[in-house]
């Protein structure tokens, strides 16, 4: 998979531990956020884990590769408006977006209610990509290379 690019949108805690996951599996990773400069150490951290890694806007990430990664809030889901949909086109986007709102404190509540769910509407905003709800429902420790212990159910 040496050749293979992806562009993983979001700089939080599952943005890099996926962008580190596929770097280190041969990946050539670039990391989209608002804040470029504010990446150097998790640069350093990972130069040399195999693929190539940088950082970027968005829509550098969203342009990037095959693939992108949503690693986003789900509350700030609007940085495909900043991506540009058109960068989507024919990708294959994996969602780890969930629809939890911070605003009042922990536990959070849900965005919103109703009869679609968050993964809906990024394929509705979306129209020319293909989105695969995943990796939403584990931690990061477990997003790559998980491991488990003997004899213990999964």
């Amino acid at each position: 998979m040496a050749d293979e690019r992806i562009g993983v949108l979001g700089s939080g805690d599952v943005g890099r531990a996926l962008g580190r996951g596929f770097a280190r599996h041969g990946w050539d990773v670039k990391l989209g956020t608002h804040s470029p400069e504010r990446l150097q150490d998790w640069l350093g951290e990972v130069e040399g884990a195999g693929g190539a890694v940088s950082v970027g806007s968005f829509a550098e990430a969203a342009a990037h590769g095959d693939m992108a990664v949503l690693a986003v809030l789900g509350e700030v889901a609007d940085v495909l408006d900043l991506a540009g949909p058109e960068n989507f086109a024919g990708t294959l986007v994996l969602d780890a977006t969930n629809p939890l709102d911070f605003s009042g404190g922990a536990p959070p509540g849900l965005l919103f209610c109703g009869t679609d769910s968050l993964g809906e509407r990024i394929q509705a905003s979306l129209p020319d990509a293909s989105v695969v709800k995943c990796f939403n429902t584990v931690s990061t420790a477990q997003m790559v290379d998980p491991s488990f212990e003997e004899g213990r159910r999964r």
